[in-house]
């Protein structure tokens, strides 16, 4: 993998291949290899997202899960409760998926090879994090509002892009990687 990385930052010419970071790229590939869930802690500036960017890249560079890896990454604090998971409406009782539901749903019904990542990229608070438990322990199941369940794939990955955990249940912390 540190190969692959290595040639994807020369190809991407915008990065140095510099030994730490290239580091945190296979650190976090091997972490993946364990774990469906992981979160990268860091603060702002630190490279996170370059770090998970670049592991995407490289991972389709080689042509892992036969295909093409895709992300999706979202503000989890920009947006409501609501926005986010989605809602059933009061007076119709009709219900309405949020990003994250349109978003795991997309990636779980499709067929494409590489891996598909949802990284939420924003700081962790009780609000938004607790919904996201039972996707993150080996039940591996976004449960919505409107009680449909949908699980996450064996290609799919979950990765939480945040600056620290002060605001995360040891019951969270306990269902992911951290790097």
């Amino acid at each position: 993998m540190a190969a692959a990385v290595k040639t994807v930052l020369k190809e991407e010419g915008k990065l140095q291949p510099e030994a730490t970071f290239m580091d945190k790229c296979v650190n976090l590939y091997e972490l993946f290899n364990i774990r469906h869930c992981v979160f990268i802690l860091g603060a702002a500036g630190s490279a996170k997202s370059q770090v998970w960017r670049t592991l995407v890249s490289a991972m389709t560079h080689l042509g892992i899960r036969g295909g093409r890896s895709v992300s999706s990454c979202r503000n989890p604090k920009a947006v409501t409760s609501d926005d986010l998971y989605g809602y059933v409406h009061p007076v119709s009782k009709e219900p309405y998926d949020g990003i994250i539901a349109k978003i795991m749903r997309e990636y779980s019904k499709s067929q494409s090879g590489g891996y598909k990542w949802v990284v939420l990229d924003g700081d962790i608070d009780a609000e938004w994090i607790e919904s996201m438990n039972t996707v993150m322990d080996d039940n591996k199941v976004l449960t919505l509002v409107s009680n449909e369940r949908i699980p996450l794939s064996d290609s799919m990955r979950l990765l939480f892009e945040i600056s620290h955990l002060r605001h995360a249940s040891p019951a969270t912390v306990s269902r992911a990687g951290i790097i």
